[in-house]
């Protein structure tokens, strides 16, 4: 859909929470693509430290998947402070070839879990949820990592895909509801199931008391997907925050060579290992993110709702009585409703749906809304925010795709 995104609001106020979350949980960033073998040395991963990334995701399509180069990896990873989840074709043997290879690598300090499988379809899904388990009960502190479809490419998808998965895992074991939907495809569209795919994995999210993580666009694919700008970034990422995402993962960060007909544009780091223009964007994004997190983690996104002209499949207008809206109907905007999993406190934040045109929005607050604190994506903590208490009204400027967190009070 070649619609431009509107304006994404996120308010969060606290309140109850996911079940399995505890004051210790911290809000991840990942990377999937790590530097290729040839540039698997102490240089690249310094730089990508510097980018706040805490866990690498290593795959069974990179060059990266001997126990050599994964101890390797790891190695690297601890001495500049991340994680990776390490890639071995043993992962596809006996049971017996499984635990040899958890054996190897349960006891690396910098061991994040172990890859599964990468989109597994329905034919598949049973051999993944076999594999997670086994790995799941010879590891109980360890990711074993499988990434699902999004839901346009199956049918049945919310019952039959996705809650089957977290049924047949075991809400119990699931360390994160993963899936996959980039937005920005070729000449100019917008990908149009890409709300509705976040909402269905929001709600079973909620349902089951698991934390959710998708994968941020950082690509282009010639012929399939355009390759995002820094406002097409920012709304990838506000959007996924204000769905409740705990772990987003970016692909890629190296730029995938050698994959048949998919021929990759330039990611975050070229194919030569260099920096592009998209790093710093990165590197302040991750930042960002890592700021809110400190708060995210703990919410619950209660309650989405996206105002303006032309709903998104997937998506609903606020009721009449919501906390804040718009002061303008039209204004296009995400609005979600955070609680907090630990107190009674609530959270709104607020998203720019529009990759292309920042906007200075007036939202009217509710008269029993007597103040708004802003959570600060520099600082992480609550700022006094431009809310007139007389009037029940804020007004801000956001840059395209920005949200902003706030604290209700």
């Amino acid at each position: 859909m070649n619609r431009m995104i509107s304006f994404l609001i996120v308010i969060l106020s606290v309140g109850s929470g996911v079940q399995g979350q505890s004051q210790k949980d911290a809000f991840k960033i990942g990377i999937f693509w790590p530097p290729v073998w040839k540039h698997t040395n102490e240089e690249q991963y310094r730089i990508l430290a510097e980018t706040g990334v805490d866990i690498i995701q290593n795959v069974s399509s990179t060059d990266l998947n001997t126990q050599e180069k994964n101890l390797r990896m790891l190695e690297l990873a601890q001495q500049h402070k991340m994680k990776v989840i390490i890639s071995e074709p043993r992962v596809h043997g006996s049971d017996d070839s499984i635990k040899a290879m958890v054996d190897t690598y349960r006891n690396h300090p910098a061991t994040a879990g172990y890859y599964i499988r990468d989109e597994p379809d329905s034919a598949l899904l049973d051999w993944a949820i076999k594999t997670y388990r086994t790995i799941a009960a010879l590891d109980k502190e360890k990711i074993p990592h499988v990434n699902l479809f999004p839901d346009f490419a199956l049918k049945d998808y919310e019952k039959g895909y996705v809650e089957r998965w977290i049924e047949g895992v075991g809400k119990e074991n699931l360390k994160y509801l993963s899936f996959d939907i980039y937005p920005y495809k070729r000449k100019g569209r917008f990908e149009k199931s890409y709300y509705n795919c976040m909402d269905i994995i929001r709600r079973a999210g909620l349902k089951y008391g698991v934390k959710t993580s998708c994968y941020l666009q950082s690509f282009g694919i010639v012929d399939m997907y355009r390759r995002p700008n820094i406002d097409e970034m920012r709304l990838n990422v506000y959007s996924n925050l204000a769905y409740g995402i705990k772990n987003p993962v970016w692909f890629c960060y190296a730029t995938p060579t050698g994959q048949g007909d998919q021929k990759f544009m330039n990611s975050v780091i070229d194919s030569l290992g260099r920096k592009t223009d998209l790093y710093e964007p990165f590197k302040a994004f991750n930042a960002e993110m890592k700021q809110l997190g400190k708060t995210l983690i703990h919410l619950d996104a209660s309650e989405v709702y996206h105002s303006g002209d032309s709903l998104w499949m997937g998506t609903r207008l606020p009721p009449a009585d919501f906390l804040l809206l718009p002061a303008d109907p039209k204004s296009e905007v995400i609005l979600t409703l955070f609680r907090d999993q630990h107190s009674s406190r609530e959270y709104i934040m607020v998203v720019n749906k529009s990759f292309r045109e920042s906007r200075t929005i007036t939202f009217k607050a509710q008269n029993r809304v007597s103040g708004l604190q802003e959570i600060s994506n520099t600082t992480g903590k609550p700022v006094k925010s431009p809310f007139d208490r007389k009037k029940h009204r804020i007004t801000q400027a956001f840059l395209p795709g920005e949200g902003k967190l706030y604290l209700v009070k």
